[in-house]
C-alpha cells in the first residue's frame, strides 16, 4: 500500500487547520476509508498529517526521518482502519499509532538507551520536579519549545512527551519502552530538567 494523495502537504509541513471538521464528516471519511475508497483516505491524509508531524517530530527531529515515519505511519493506519470501532477520539487512535511508529523507529536505530538511577537520586529528582515551576514556558512561542526540545537526547525526548504531552504515566511508560518505572521518572526528571535550561537560555537571547 502506497500513500501518496498529491503533493503534499507534508513536505511543505502545512498545519492540518485547527477545528476540526463535524464529527459526522469525520465519521464519513472513517466509513469511507474502511470500505477501502481513495477519497476517504485522501480527506484523513490530507486534514491529519500535519498534526501527526508535528507529533512525530517531537520524537524525530530529523526532517526526512520524520515523513518516513509519517508514511509508514498513514500505511498502518489504513491497514488497521477497519478494528476502530467510532469509541473515543479517531484523532486519538491515529495518533497514537504514529507515536508508536516514531518510537519503534527510535529503538530500530538504537537511540533508547536508558540509564536507571538508584531509589535515592531518584527521590531527589522528584522532589525538585515537583517544587519548581516554568515561568519560561508562558513567555516563549511553540516553535521554541519545538527547538529546545529536539536539543533533548532522543531518551529524554521520548519520557518527556509521553508523560507531559501524550499523558501516558510512569506505569504505562515503562511498559511501552520496556524499562521500569523509576527509570521513567528519573529520566522525565532529568528531562525536565534539561528542558527548563534551554528555554531559560532562549528567553537570555531573546
Amino acid at each position: 500500500m502506497s500513500v501518496s494523495f498529491g503533493q503534499p502537504i507534508v513536505e511543505r509541513f502545512v498545519i492540518s487547520p485547527s477545528a476540526p471538521p463535524d464529527p459526522e464528516v469525520i465519521r464519513s471519511w472513517v466509513k469511507s476509508a474502511q470500505a477501502e475508497e481513495t477519497e476517504g483516505q485522501r480527506q484523513i491524509y490530507e486534514f491529519y498529517a500535519g498534526k501527526m508531524l508535528l507529533a512525530i517530530r517531537r520524537y524525530i527531529p530529523g526532517e526526512q526521518e520524520a515523513l518516513d515515519v509519517l508514511q509508514d505511519g498513514f500505511i498502518k493506519v489504513f491497514r488497521n482502519i477497519g478494528g476502530y470501532t467510532f469509541k473515543g477520539s479517531f484523532e486519538g487512535w491515529v495518533r497514537r499509532i504514529m507515536v508508536n511508529m516514531a518510537i519503534d523507529a527510535l529503538r530500530a536505530s538504537r537511540q533508547l538507551q536508558f540509564v536507571g538511577e538508584s531509589e535515592e537520586m531518584l527521590d531527589v529528582l522528584s522532589e525538585r520536579v515537583q517544587e519548581e515551576n516554568e515561568p519560561e514556558w508562558a513567555g516563549l512561542g511553540q516553535n521554541d519549545i519545538l527547538e529546545a526540545m529536539e536539543q533533548l537526547t532522543p531518551v529524554y525526548r521520548a519520557v518527556f512527551n509521553l508523560y507531559a504531552i501524550e499523558g501516558y504515566g510512569h506505569r504505562d511508560i515503562a511498559i511501552e519502552l520496556g524499562i521500569s518505572e523509576g527509570t521513567s521518572k528519573s529520566n522525565y526528571a532529568k528531562a525536565r530538567r534539561n528542558l527548563r535550561e534551554l528555554l531559560r537560555k532562549k528567553l537570555r537571547e531573546k
